[in-house]
């Protein structure tokens, strides 16, 4: 009998969620950065075991609404309590907000009709401690299904969590083909993965304003694929920046996104890209949508 289960993974901005769910999966799903909210979408992972098929669906973090863009992120997490089977909730021990959590679970609580487990991260940083600090702490304030200690950066205890979310999928057919491992189509593995490197390449210059959206997807005759993506940001200085000096910042940019791209897709990516400014694009409604950015 097939077992099917969709699973959610919330938790505050940086909590590891989307490193945990690119080590169950076996494949870079979700984009990782230490910049906050760099997931922006819901993003599902997919993993196939045997009659097993669970979809992870990562989410945005906690994070205060100030514009257009975090208030959609905000009904990303939201629409993603509908029709899960399960969900985890995890906790950087590193950083510990047990209030900031509360508040979070405290949102969902209505919508949950699945069983949440707690996962405490990077216990490979905490003293034993604090560990059991965290346990008692936030056993208190919500009723969790389980209680789960991993490092998801070193893979350490993960196959602890895949164990138990097995145990909680109810029996159904798989929703998914064997051989997927994300819901993303190819554009959208191209905008991420430029993002990014983005993010990791300026991580001090350029604030949590870039956006990427794919102009061209085409097969060439020559066997290459050519893609043309536009990178947007928020001002005329952070052009300035990514562009570098005659243009050797976007030379490495892309560069680099190319060499990740031909491993993610197999396949030779010639990749075009071109720095655009929106003044204030987070805070329009109308760019919001035109950069992908839809209302669920």
């Amino acid at each position: 009998m097939q077992k099917f289960g969709a699973i959610g993974v919330f938790g505050r901005a940086n909590a590891g969620k989307s490193t945990l769910i690119n080590a169950l999966v076996g494949e870079q799903v979700s984009i990782v950065s230490c910049k906050p909210q760099t997931t922006r979408k819901r993003i599902m992972g997919i993993l196939t075991q045997d009659e097993v098929q669970l979809v992870f669906c990562d989410t945005p973090g906690l994070h205060e609404i100030k514009n257009k863009l975090d208030a959609y992120m905000h009904d990303e997490i939201l629409a993603t309590l509908k029709g899960l089977q399960g969900g985890m909730y995890l906790v950087d021990l590193t950083d510990m907000r047990p209030e900031q959590d509360r508040m979070y679970l405290e949102q969902m609580r209505s919508d949950l009709n699945f069983p949440l487990i707690l996962v405490l991260n990077k216990t490979d940083l905490a003293t034993a401690e604090k560990i059991e600090e965290a346990i008692k702490i936030y056993s208190e304030f919500f009723p969790f299904k389980k209680v789960l200690k991993i490092s998801a950066k070193r893979k350490k205890y993960v196959d602890r969590v895949l164990k138990s979310l097995i145990r909680i999928a109810p029996e159904g057919p798989h929703a998914y083909d064997a051989d997927y491992y994300t819901s993303l189509s190819e554009r959208e593995i191209v905008e991420e993965t430029i993002r990014e490197v983005a993010l990791e390449s300026y991580y001090q210059e350029v604030p949590h304003s870039i956006a990427v959206v794919v102009e061209q997807f085409k097969e060439r005759e020559n066997g290459k694929t050519f893609v043309e993506a536009n990178i947007y940001v928020e001002r005329d200085s952070h052009k300035i920046i990514l562009v570098g000096k005659g243009g050797s910042g976007i030379r490495n940019l892309g560069k680099e996104s190319r060499k990740r791209l031909n491993s993610l897709l197999g396949r030779d990516i010639f990749l075009q890209l071109w720095v655009k400014v929106r003044e204030n694009w987070r805070r329009s409604e109308d760019w919001i949508q035109r950069l992908g950015y839809r209302k669920v």
